[in-house]
């Protein structure tokens, strides 16, 4: 027993070594990089409109989609012409640019676009939505065809070959910076010490934290002016996936759901349905940007007995093929942002836009 107790943690051991042997060499080569662009050896360019970039500095979702339907909504109150750049993560036509939508009618599937543009696109029908890897060329493509006062960059921190007038970066309060490692060791995308290029930040998700203030100092520690404010999510919407009809939320208080969701991190979904009183009996969590096939139709059929319905996000709703799955009792949840201090986050965004 011994023998095999030491084996084991040989080997986690050596595993946990490698993995920070290579986020060091991630570190190296992230560094040198970010060095090259501030020292204009790679070069940074710019639009003839203002740019607001929306990220993280972690992997996994800390809710950047929903904010940047916030932020178009904003926008589009202040009579501002309005478009976001997507990279269009595992859409087909992610590569090259794309339109996605052209602010009146959306003009790719959800696997040529990407679920997130997607969702994008139904959730803001009169904004332009524009696809590709290279977010210069694809600025300067919205610029030339759709006449933006702003931009909206969706993932766009580590984007620094586009500047930006106003970098918001997101921070999901349960999983904070993580283990404080870079990737793969970690879930860092970049050092801490380029917090200092954020101009506002937004902590998302659970305001209950235990570690809150710990990740507020981590943040003034590294930029000692930060302007830091906090959102949650809320229930939109409660849609039937058949018919597409809105149900009230609260016809589901004490109902035996299914939690199903392809997220980056799911459990502040099934947290939103116990905070609606919903009754989580089961979780299925599958990968971020999971593709649905008439396999995992199968297999939703071996919960039905024992559940009322089955819940899932509006993301993974967009790539459920309705005839597969029309027959389950599919809800599908659409959440929005809720900002404390909003006027405060407001005056602080157009203070750096103005």
């Amino acid at each position: 027993m011994f023998s095999s107790f030491s084996e084991e943690n040989f080997y986690k051991g050596f595993l946990l070594f490698s993995l920070y042997l290579i986020s060091l060499l991630y570190r190296f080569l992230i560094q040198l990089r970010h060095n090259l662009y501030k020292r204009g050896i790679l070069k940074s360019y710019s639009l003839p409109c203002r740019v607001i970039s929306i990220g993280n500095i972690t992997t996994g979702g800390t809710g950047k989609t929903p904010m940047v339907i916030y932020l178009a909504q904003l926008f589009k109150e202040k009579g501002m012409r309005t478009a976001i750049l997507s990279r269009g993560y595992k859409g087909k036509s992610s590569k090259k640019i794309a339109v996605v939508s052209d602010g009146e009618q959306i003009l790719l599937s959800v696997k040529d676009a990407g679920d997130e543009p997607t969702l994008l696109s139904k959730a803001l029908p009169d904004v332009p939505i524009i696809i590709g890897r290279d977010r210069v060329l694809s600025g300067r493509y919205t610029i030339e065809h759709f006449s933006p006062e702003i931009v909206i960059l969706d993932d766009g921190f580590q984007h620094l070959k586009l500047k930006r007038d106003a970098d918001i970066l997101l921070i999901d309060l349960y999983y904070g910076f993580g283990n404080g490692h870079l990737l793969p060791r970690g879930i860092l995308r970049e050092p801490l010490i380029h917090l200092n290029r954020a101009h506002l930040f937004l902590l998302t998700k659970r305001a209950d934290s235990k570690d809150v203030q710990a990740i507020e100092n981590k943040i003034i520690s590294f930029k000692p002016d930060a302007q830091i404010f906090f959102a949650r999510y809320e229930i939109k919407s409660v849609t039937t996936l058949k018919e597409e009809k809105k149900i009230d939320g609260n016809h589901l208080k004490g109902k035996k759901v299914l939690a199903l969701s392809g997220i980056a991190n799911p459990h502040y979904f099934s947290y939103l349905l116990r905070q609606q009183g919903m009754s989580v009996i089961e979780e299925w969590r599958l990968p971020d940007h999971h593709c649905y096939t008439i396999k995992d139709a199968r297999k939703l059929s071996e919960y039905l007995s024992h559940i009322d319905f089955v819940v899932t996000t509006a993301k993974d709703s967009s790539k459920m093929d309705r005839e597969i799955f029309k027959k389950f009792p599919i809800l599908v949840l659409e959440i929005m942002l809720k900002i404390h201090d909003e006027q405060g986050f407001k005056n602080a965004l157009f203070k750096l836009i103005s």
